[in-house]
């Protein structure tokens, strides 16, 4: 009889035991996220980093190269005041305007032109179509020009650029400035 009691009493201990074990085995649900670093504002969701537009890999540590970037404003933010000490106009400033060029074959000239522009001042010039760099890991050159009407516009300056690389972070402005005596910011998006 004796036996029997405590057969039943173990019985009855490996049956609460057992219970015991499932009930906090289901009661402790772990973080399937919590061990999970996900970059470049990447978000966790069940496990598995889901990544921003633009990044990939299993953590989004991978920058996605664009297809193509489109350019939304071309800003002049220097440029020379004088032609070598010498006005670029006879009797006012210069009348700028901007060309892009890709391979040495313009790309885009801009239609209009800031008559009696100051090298104080920064200019935006908005193209007037649909404008991307359709190859953005090559190299392309933005150079502006004085529009002259009775003699051949001048050179005032260029930068040759690549506008993407595939550590920068996607930024909407690309400053471009080689340290020379013209720079611009270039205002983009990218399409994947």
């Amino acid at each position: 009889m004796l036996l029997n009691k405590k057969n039943i009493i173990m019985k009855k201990l490996i049956a609460f035991l057992f219970i015991l074990s499932l009930s906090s085995l289901f009661s402790c649900n772990k973080d399937e996220c919590s061990d999970i670093n996900c970059l470049n504002n990447g978000t966790c969701v069940n496990g598995t980093c889901e990544c921003q537009l633009g990044y990939s890999g299993t953590n989004c540590g991978n920058q996605i190269t664009p297809k193509k970037n489109k350019i939304t404003n071309i800003k002049v933010t220097k440029f020379p005041a004088t032609d070598n000490g010498a006005g670029w106009d006879l009797t006012s400033g210069p009348d700028i305007y901007i060309t892009l060029f890709y391979n040495q074959n313009i790309v885009y000239q801009h239609s209009t032109h800031y008559s009696d522009a100051s090298p104080n001042d920064s200019y935006d010039f908005h193209p007037d179509i649909n404008l991307y760099f359709d190859n953005p890991l090559d190299e392309y050159s933005i150079v502006l020009y004085d529009f002259d009407s009775f003699d051949s516009d001048d050179f005032m300056g260029g930068v040759r650029f690549t506008p993407y690389f595939n550590t920068n972070n996607f930024p909407n402005i690309l400053y471009i400035d080689a340290g020379g005596e013209v720079s611009f910011e270039v205002s983009v998006n990218y399409v994947f």
